[in-house]
């Protein structure tokens, strides 16, 4: 496809974004608020609620707590704690049929970003009985308000409980597949700090490397609007400050919120501007060689930003003066931003590159980023395979440059001014949302599929 034609399609996808991005959680932010939830549910009149979560959040003791606390305010739990990392087709199913035996009204996912993908399409498939997970993959399958249905985030990066997409893993031939639908934005976002205390560092340093994408790519994409460009600003600006301080102390109430919030407003970001080809790289190399997505991306975001070059420096300059640098020139700007973001991964242990990479693999990989990438992404320069080659062969092996000196200001991020900028716009009844989404499905179906791609092999 020629670019004119490809970014005349993704200027027609981006219109439709913004209107997209309008359908948001009602977000509750603050330390212990998981048990706000109950009175959540009883003003919604839920009798019986399903708990999506995993084995080993229910060893750490929390649910046990949460699952009381719901009985006392008369709302009976039902747990479903069997979600492993990369859920497949059976797990999901499993969860739906767990929903309808016990007369759930209301779906409550606690956990990392695979709990939350489960536990959506299980409720998909509870709104629409007879259907398998393999009916509802791809965009627009689902088209029915899932029952009142909040998400409860365990990690902070993946921005699921913003999203409109789910990842499945297909039980037989173990591929897996994007399930995408406006309906499945959660009715509710709960940030609660302490249930990411004493998260492990490494999955600290991955999760927060996502969210940091996340954010840089809305930001430097093109046609990326307002609404994306001011949170992503809002998440680098927190990531920047928080994120090696929540990798360096785990049981830090403040930079653990503080990042919960990063993850959110980067959510809300690529939601509306999409992610790029950092993102078409990692998931090529990352299911290739098992790479965590995370690091994956700390590994290749700095050095596809210097492999846009003047492309993308205007708008990395416009973000690192929004995050408080100072520089002579844009040039100057985008080196300093990029060198920071380098800076930032190799303080939490990221590596400069993949020790597992091999020569031999990089045509491969590259195709395959190339096909994810084109024309899904408005990056803000389009490549071929060989441009995706030459970047998979500076991070094959060492020989890593070295970042200048970086001379900043860094804004002291105030949660409750990020809380302000993170709040949704009014809330509509979802059936009302799901109707409104109903109009233009063909073109809605275009930024669904975007948004979805990204998270295929993640």
């Amino acid at each position: 496809m020629r670019e004119p034609l490809m970014r005349m399609q993704q200027a027609v996808v981006a219109q439709m974004q913004r209107a997209q991005g309008r359908v948001r959680p009602e977000l509750v932010v603050g330390p212990g608020r998981l048990y706000e939830v109950p009175r959540m549910l009883r003003d919604q009149g839920v009798r019986c609620v399903m708990v999506v979560t995993s084995a080993g959040f229910v060893r750490r003791g929390v649910v046990a707590s949460f699952t009381n606390d719901l009985m006392t305010h008369g709302i009976a739990a039902a747990v479903f704690s069997e979600v492993t990392h990369d859920p497949d087709s059976d797990c999901v199913e499993r969860a739906a049929a767990f929903y309808r035996s016990r007369g759930c009204e209301a779906v409550v996912a606690l956990g990392g970003g695979s709990v939350i993908d489960c536990a959506k399409v299980a409720a998909a498939l509870a709104v629409r009985p007879g259907k398998r997970v393999s009916d509802l993959v791809g965009v627009m399958k689902v088209r029915k308000a899932l029952p009142y249905f909040v998400a409860v985030p365990t990690t902070a990066g993946t921005g699921s409980e913003i999203t409109l997409a789910a990842v499945i893993t297909d039980a037989a031939t173990h591929r897996k597949y994007a399930v995408s639908d406006i309906a499945l934005i959660p009715d509710a976002a709960v940030l609660d700090a302490n249930l990411l205390l004493g998260l492990p560092a490494d999955m600290t340093a991955g999760t927060g490397m996502d969210a940091l994408t996340h954010a840089v790519e809305a930001y430097t994409n093109r046609f990326a609007s307002r609404v994306a460009r001011e949170n992503a600003e809002q998440a680098v600006s927190l990531v920047f400050e928080h994120l090696k301080a929540s990798y360096d102390d785990g049981k830090n109430v403040h930079h653990r919120e503080n990042m919960l919030i990063a993850s959110y407003c980067a959510g809300v970001a690529f939601s509306n501007a999409t992610v790029g080809y950092v993102h078409a790289l990692a998931h090529a190399v990352g299911a290739k060689y098992g790479i965590a997505h995370g690091w994956a991306c700390g590994v290749l975001l700095p050095v596809v930003l210097e492999e846009y070059g003047q492309a993308a420096e205007g708008r990395l300059a416009r973000l690192a003066r929004a995050v408080g640098m100072r520089g002579a020139s844009d040039h100057e700007l985008a080196t300093l931003i990029i060198a920071r973001i380098r800076e930032l991964a190799a303080s939490i242990g990221v590596p400069g590159n993949f020790p597992e990479l091999r020569e031999q693999d990089i045509p491969e990989l590259a195709a395959q980023a190339q096909a994810e990438g084109n024309p899904a992404y408005p990056v803000p320069e389009i490549w071929d395979t060989p441009r995706f080659e030459k970047v998979l062969h500076r991070v094959c092996g060492e020989g890593q440059p070295q970042a200048p000196e970086v001379r900043e200001e860094l804004p002291v991020a105030d949660r409750s001014r990020a809380a302000e900028q993170a709040a949704p716009s009014p809330r509509r009844r979802k059936g009302v949302r799901i109707a409104a989404a109903g109009a233009g499905v063909g073109v809605v179906a275009g930024v669904i599929a975007a948004v979805g791609l990204h998270l295929r092999n993640k």
